[in-house]
């Protein structure tokens, strides 16, 4: 009896690959639409487990700063007189322009924090200043870094703004399909939870991958669902076009709020911010924690003071009761809204997309919670590292030829990107604490280098990858990354006379906690190192290639077609069915426009994940693609005859 993987082998050579039972063309798209999508998604949840602590990582990451209960919390008059300073700076850096931001002095930086831009187009810049003279501070005082923040850029953007939010959201839709494929594929798939074999082969990292995927398979739905909640707006607009003229008269709906103001291009003085903080405190019964002013300068000017978020008593909570926030008229100082703490607006859909967010940033349940973030977090890398090795180390036992006479050069890419993606990405991240470290403090464009580093240690590895042979690149590769982690302390104690020790005598737990977790992966990167040392990929004999390349030479151009043109009906056709599904059904749902809007939208992406999934399922392109037609036809039908007969 053929087992699934044989089924898989028999399939790949067909002019249409999904071409056995329902089960086996799942396990088609799960095994290609992983390998592909695996090693973005790898770098995406590695990025976001370290960006679970991303707080504590900037805090090692700035060894000048004082001790949280060192850093006193400050009276009103002094809130006051912050902002006083702040805004006397800002006019004369900036005086009329798009964006001012005030971060007030708090307990985790005892500066003022200024971010402000010309327009929307121009970059943020940035400064501090001293609480007492509003002079700026030296860098020196306190290194210029992203910290832990560039991991959680590097897991929702990749640093490439807008758009490395829509390749995110891309590979999190791959992601969301490999999930269900996944589980159609397993029918064991709770007794895989209790299975593993060790020093088996293949078997073994089959057993790695399951064990991986099912321990924290609820957590993987979950992260990457949420993760394209967050970003509803951008990913699925087209309910929100349909029905509204722009996203700022929608959102204002949705949570009662003023709209933004268009610019007059008139100027106008800024009321004082500092009367405007003392009685936006007052309406708030809260301390305020920082202020902003959209086009300062111009007499569209508003004002938005928020309110001081308290951590402990939002953790508390799925929907949290939030901080507040009061908006002024930026010219005459009107009281324009007031949302106080634990107003919720935007009914339940607007609930459930906060209770999605809160959940995707494990903002609830405290340390606890965000351990357990971590760990899974790390399984679900381990998951997406194992099935792509998974796919080499059963291409060395029997090659499908898939690319005929490129087949070779395929696998080696494939091998390659292994290496650098899963062990090269580890010494990147390390790198990045090392270049903290090394690179001197206070020359400009500190946080800037850091990042290159991050980017030019992760090139020089894909570049090691590739002209090393693939055993000796992952021993080597891992064998630094262990080496790099388990020196850190050295290394911050030769460059700042910092310590764990010293840290956990100061009650420093955040610094300690950083440490010892980069000593505790450091020795988990030398076990595997020590593993990959048995490791020996050998590509298929040249014999091999040969004696298949005819067949694959003839059934590659249709084979191909079929793909590509399922992969188009997917993507595209599947989002047009899940479009047209976000704006029919604010038509027909018995709730507020705007929270329709927002429900449709949610449940847009499962629409997609199942027209996905169908697509693959069926047995031809041809008739795949009629479906997801004949899908968008009937939303474009029904949307004109209820716009023609129901009204919009």
């Amino acid at each position: 009896m053929k087992s699934n993987a044989d089924s898989l082998t028999d399939t790949a050579t067909e002019s249409d690959p999904p071409v056995r039972g329902f089960r086996q063309r799942m396990t088609w798209l799960h095994t290609w639409g992983g390998l592909w999508a695996g090693w973005v998604l790898f770098a995406i949840f590695l990025t976001g487990t370290l960006g679970v602590f991303d707080d504590a990582i900037t805090r090692w990451m700035k060894p000048e700063r004082p001790l949280v209960a060192e850093v006193a919390p400050g009276s009103a008059e002094q809130r006051a007189q912050a902002v006083r300073l702040a805004q006397t700076y800002l006019q004369q850096a900036m005086p009329r322009g798009e964006f001012w931001s005030i971060g007030l002095p708090g307990e985790s930086d005892p500066a003022i924090r200024l971010f402000w831009r010309e327009n929307e187009d121009a970059k943020f810049q940035q400064t501090r200043l001293d609480p007492v003279t509003g002079t700026e501070l030296d860098k020196a005082v306190d290194r210029e870094t992203e910290g832990g923040h560039h991991f959680v850029h590097m897991h929702f953007e990749f640093h490439a703004g807008e758009a490395g939010i829509w390749m995110v959201g891309f590979f999190a839709m791959i992601m969301l399909v490999a999930l269900v494929s996944g589980v159609i594929t397993h029918k064991r798939i709770f007794k895989d939870f209790f299975t593993f074999r060790p020093k088996k082969g293949q078997r073994s990292w089959l057993d790695a991958h399951n064990v991986a995927s099912v321990l924290t398979l609820p957590f993987q739905f979950m992260i990457v669902y949420t993760g394209l909640a967050i970003f509803y707006s951008l990913y699925m607009p087209a309910g929100i076009f349909a029905h509204y003229p722009n996203k700022d008269t929608y959102f204002s709906q949705l949570l009662s709020r003023p709209a933004p103001r268009e610019e007059t291009h008139i100027d106008a003085q800024v009321a004082s911010l500092d009367k405007l903080l003392l009685t936006a405190e007052t309406e708030l019964g809260r301390r305020a924690s920082f202020v902003s002013v959209n086009h300062p300068g111009d007499s569209s000017a508003s004002v938005t003071v928020f309110g001081l978020f308290d951590e402990e008593e939002n953790e508390k909570y799925l929907l949290p009761p939030g901080s507040g926030n009061v908006i002024f008229d930026g010219i005459t100082g009107e009281t324009l809204d007031i949302q106080m703490s634990g107003d919720h607006r935007g009914g339940e859909a607007q609930a459930v997309q906060r209770v999605m967010g809160t959940l995707h940033f494990a903002r609830f349940g405290g340390d606890t919670i965000k351990w357990l973030y971590f760990i899974s977090g790390l399984a679900g890398a381990i998951m997406m590292a194992t099935g792509s090795i998974l796919f080499m180390v059963k291409r060395r036992q029997k090659t499908l030829n898939e690319f005929g006479s490129h087949t070779r050069r395929v696998y080696r890419l494939i091998e390659t990107l292994n290496v650098a993606v899963i062990a090269g990405l580890c010494i990147a991240c390390i790198a990045y604490l090392w270049s903290n470290r090394l690179i001197p403090v206070g020359i400009e464009d500190r946080s800037h280098w850091e990042i290159t580093t991050f980017f030019t240690v992760w090139l020089m590895a894909l570049l090691h990858a590739s002209i090393r042979p693939v055993a000796s690149a992952w021993v080597e590769q891992l064998s630094l990354a262990a080496l790099l982690c388990l020196a850190l302390p050295l290394l911050n104690w030769l460059t700042t006379g910092q310590q764990v020790l010293t840290y956990g005598l100061q009650g420093d737990w955040e610094r300690v906690g950083v440490e010892l977790t980069v000593i505790g992966l450091g020795l988990l990167l030398a076990t595997m190192a020590q593993k990959a040392r048995s490791m020996a990929p050998v590509l298929p004999p040249r014999s091999a290639v040969v004696a298949t390349q005819q067949k694959t030479i003839t059934a590659s151009v249709p084979y191909r077609n079929s793909i590509l043109m399922r992969v188009l009906a997917a993507t595209l056709g599947g989002y047009a069915v899940a479009s047209g599904l976000a704006i029919l059904l604010p038509m027909v749902l018995p709730i507020a426009r705007a929270e329709a809007v927002l429900a449709s939208t949610l449940l847009s992406f499962a629409a997609y994940t199942g027209v996905i999934i169908w697509v693959f399922s069926a047995r031809a392109p041809k008739r795949a693609w009629q479906g997801v037609f004949f899908l968008a036809i009937g939303c474009a039908l029904t949307i004109l005859f209820n716009a023609t007969f129901g009204g919009m």
